[in-house]
Order: structure tokens, then C-alpha cells, then sequence
């Protein structure tokens, strides 16, 4: 018997195979960094040139928050039906599309409309590029080429504000309009390799018990990686459909097709999760709404936030460096770390407000960006393949769905006093730090999928 993580790491290593799914993925998750960063200086455009008030402005904020939460609900739930690649590569080209389309939009419910749909298929496709890296990676390489996602989520930030400096004329106006065409360059280019190069995970054909299918995959991975030498004999074959026959009936043991998520075995780990995501997204929320306006109001210009996204990048690299390090890194570790630097800077914000804005924003958005690559990974790990896409996306949904009233109180908190929503935030990494503390199913350089008696 046989596990599919034994494979990987005796037979089918790290090669070009992978090398080839993270630039796919990697590209989209690099002009997601685009969009998403976007969507938030957009607003102060808006705002501007349509002359919005402070409640329309949260309409618009609040239709992406929505449009992710539902993009999250759809990946939980459709892409166990249709597979990874059909889901992926989809949900880039309507990317690709909105792009375009968004372009020519000149209507506020246009807009709120077309928000909710960016924010759909980022909400698809930002999850699912953690589910399809986990899957076809082996233990000690998990963490980090799943945490690459986001060192190129972070780089399409960086890209984003050089394009700014060439299409916009600060914070409040400029061509968006020529920006978002020229980023419907790349997201094209990916969802076309997309559909060309993106292959189904093997896990998935296995777990749907398509064997021969997923025996013909491994060969082909095998000579892509140049392990021709490598190919499974007949004992290994057949030990592998043994192994995934009793996980299958573990699975039904513990009523996984009943109560899914929410079995016995996985309620704590679900909840907890839950927590986490809707912690970490106010924390995001907090910068992503409120940054664009405190830069403008310093008169500020991009130049300080390309700044901060560079320095986030360089951080990044150190955590990417640490992800798979079971003593000083690992998962559990990073989410304690973020939470602690969350607490230092929201509340040296809240003290020393515009003295400390620079350094106190670069703080928060390191530890963001730690907490939030982390806890993808964690809740991939947390789950078998069988929950993993409805764990995953359901916990992201939560995230989202809990922080979609957050424009309505923070504007509002923004405008009373710039710093009041720090305050709050302080006080919620608490919670971070003690999630950190009671989370014990960490999988760092472990096997994804194991059977009880292993």
C-alpha cells in the first residue's frame, strides 16, 4: 500500500511539471495583485469624478467584499463537480473579460455590478491556486510554492503602482479607464495558457476514481520531470488504488458526505478557521479601504506605496524562506508572529497616528500579507481532498462575508477620526494571537493526505 505523497516524493519529485502549473497560476495570482490593489484607488477616483458621497462609496466597496464571498461559496462547491482546470481556467478569462468590459462602464450601478463580478472571480481563483499548488507539490516544498502565489500577488501590486504612475495623475484622477485595458493584456495571455497547459490534479482523478487516467497523468509528469526511470510497476499501482479505497471508506466512516465540513472530526478545525479568516479580512479590510484615503490626505502620491509594496515584497521572501521550517517557521509560528506585530502597530497607529503612518502601515500590511498566505496553506492542509475545495472556500466566504458591513462603520470612523480604526484592529489581533495558541493541526513538511492508522 501506497499513499499518493509517497509517490510524489519517491517517484515524481520537483521538476518541470510544477515549474509549469505556477507560472500559469502564478501569472493570474500576479494580475489579481493588479486588480485587487486597484479596486481600492479606484474608489478614491470614483469618489472624485462622479462626485459619490461616503455611502456610495461603500456600496462600491461592500459589492467587491460580496462579489468574493460568493466567488469563495461557488469555489466550495463547484469545483469538486467540474474539476480544478475547468474552474481555473474559466474564471480567468471572464477575468480577462470584465477587464475589458469595465473599461467603458459610466453608470454607479454598473459599476456596483461589475465590482461584484471582479470580486467573484477573484474569489475563485485566488483560493483555488493555494487548492492546485498543495495538490501536485511535495511536503517540503508545500509551504513555499504555495506562499509563492503570494510573493507574485504581491509583485502585481508593485506593477500596479508603476502603471499608475503612467495612467493616473494621483490618487483621485487620471486614465483607469486605459489601465484596466492594458491589464486585460496579461490576464488574457493567462487564461489562454490556461486552457492550453493547466492539467486536471492528479488527487482529484484519483479521489474521483478515474485510475487509469490518473496512471496515463503520472507518466506524463514523470517524463516531464525527466524521471523516465521512475514509472510505477504494477505492486505500485495497485497498492495506491488500495490506499485510496480506505481512505475513501474513512471518509464515509466519519459521514464526510453527510456532514461534511462540519462532522465531529473537523467542527473544531472548521470553526476555527472560520474565526481566523473573518479576523485576518478586517485587518486587510482596515488598509485596503481606509490607505488609498490617508495617503491622499497627506497629499502623498504612489510614491510611498510602491515603497511599502516593495518592502512587502522583500518581507514576503523571508517568510516564503520560513514557511517550511518546522522549528523557527511553520505555519502555526508565522500566524503568531503576524499577530503580534498586528497588535504593536495597530496600536502605535491609534497612539502616534500621522507620526507613525509610514512605518505603521508597512507593519500591518507585512503582517497581512504573512497571515493571509498562511492561513490558505493551513486550510488546504487542514482538510482531505475530499473537503478540501468546501473547506477552503467556505472559510474564505466567512472571511469575506463578515467583513462586508466593515465600509459602513469604518468610512464612518475614517471621517470622525482617521486613526479610530486602528484602535478596533489592535484589539482584534488578541484573537489572532490567541487562535495562534489553541490551533494544533499544523502539517508543515507532512503528508497531505494520511490514513488514520498512519
Amino acid at each position: 500500500m501506497i499513499s499518493f505523497d509517497q509517490i510524489l516524493e519517491k517517484k515524481i519529485g520537483t521538476g518541470f511539471y510544477q515549474w509549469k502549473i505556477i507560472s500559469i497560476v502564478g501569472l493570474v495570482e500576479f494580475c489579481n495583485g493588479i486588480l485587487f490593489t486597484f479596486m481600492s484607488i479606484m474608489m478614491a477616483i470614483l469618489k472624485s469624478e462622479w462626485n459619490l458621497d461616503s455611502s456610495q462609496i461603500a456600496n462600491i466597496g461592500s459589492s467587491y467584499l460580496l462579489g468574493i464571498a460568493l466567488g469563495n461559496l461557488l469555489c466550495a462547491f463547484i469545483v469538486d463537480k467540474i474539476g480544478r482546470k475547468t474552474t481555473f481556467a474559466f474564471s480567468s478569462a471572464m477575468s480577462a473579460f470584465l477587464s475589458f468590459y469595465v473599461s467603458f462602464s459610466s453608470t454607479y450601478i454598473e459599476m456596483i455590478i461589475l465590482r461584484l463580478l471582479f470580486g467573484l472571480v477573484f474569489g475563485i481563483t485566488y483560493q483555488l491556486g493555494f487548492i492546485i499548488l498543495s495538490e501536485i507539490t511535495e511536503a517540503k516544498f508545500r509551504g513555499r510554492f504555495s506562499f509563492s502565489i503570494s510573493l507574485l500577488f504581491v509583485l502585481g501590486k508593485i506593477f500596479l503602482i508603476i502603471l499608475c504612475f503612467i495612467f493616473l495623475d494621483s490618487m483621485e484622477s487620471g486614465n483607469w479607464r486605459g489601465l484596466m485595458r492594458f491589464n486585460g493584456i496579461p490576464l488574457t495571455i493567462a487564461s489562454l495558457l490556461s486552457f492550453i497547459f493547466l492539467k486536471e490534479t492528479i488527487r482529484y482523478q484519483l479521489n474521483l476514481g478515474q485510475f487509469d487516467q490518473a496512471f496515463k497523468e503520472i507518466e506524463v509528469i514523470l517524463q516531464e520531470n525527466g524521471r523516465e526511470d521512475c514509472l510505477l510497476n504494477e505492486q505500485e499501482k495497485q497498492g495506491l488504488q488500495i490506499w485510496q479505497e480506505k481512505h475513501k471508506i474513512e471518509c464515509q466512516e466519519q459521514q464526510l458526505h453527510k456532514y461534511g465540513i462540519l462532522s465531529s472530526e473537523y467542527r473544531t478545525i472548521t470553526f476555527l478557521l472560520w474565526l481566523i479568516y473573518i479576523l485576518a479580512n478586517f485587518q486587510s479590510m482596515t488598509i485596503y479601504l481606509l490607505m488609498p484615503f490617508l495617503l491622499a490626505k497627506k497629499n502623498s502620491g504612489f510614491g510611498p506605496m510602491l515603497t511599502l509594496f516593495i518592502i512587502e515584497f522583500c518581507f514576503s521572501i523571508i517568510i516564503y524562506h520560513f514557511i517550511d521550517n518546522p522549528h523557527y517557521g511553520g505555519r502555526i509560528n508565522i500566524i503568531a508572529y503576524s499577530g503580534i506585530a498586528l497588535l504593536i502597530s495597530n496600536g502605535s497607529l491609534y497612539i502616534f497616528q500621522e507620526q507613525f503612518l509610514y512605518l505603521g502601515l508597512f507593519i500591518i500590511k507585512i503582517a497581512t500579507r504573512g497571515l493571509f498566505s498562511t492561513i490558505g496553506i493551513l486550510a488546504c492542509e487542514s482538510y482531505p481532498l475530499y473537503l478540501r475545495s468546501q473547506g477552503c472556500g467556505i472559510a474564505q466566504a466567512i472571511g469575506k462575508i463578515g467583513v462586508i458591513p466593515s465600509p459602513y462603520f469604518l468610512f464612518p470612523l475614517l471621517f470622525y477620526d482617521p486613526y479610530l480604526p486602528f484602535l478596533l484592529m489592535g484589539l482584534l489581533s488578541i484573537l489572532i494571537l490567541i487562535f495562534a495558541c489553541v490551533f494544533d493541526k499544523d502539517k508543515t513538511q507532512k503528508h497531505l493526505e494520511t490514513l488514520k492508522e498512519e
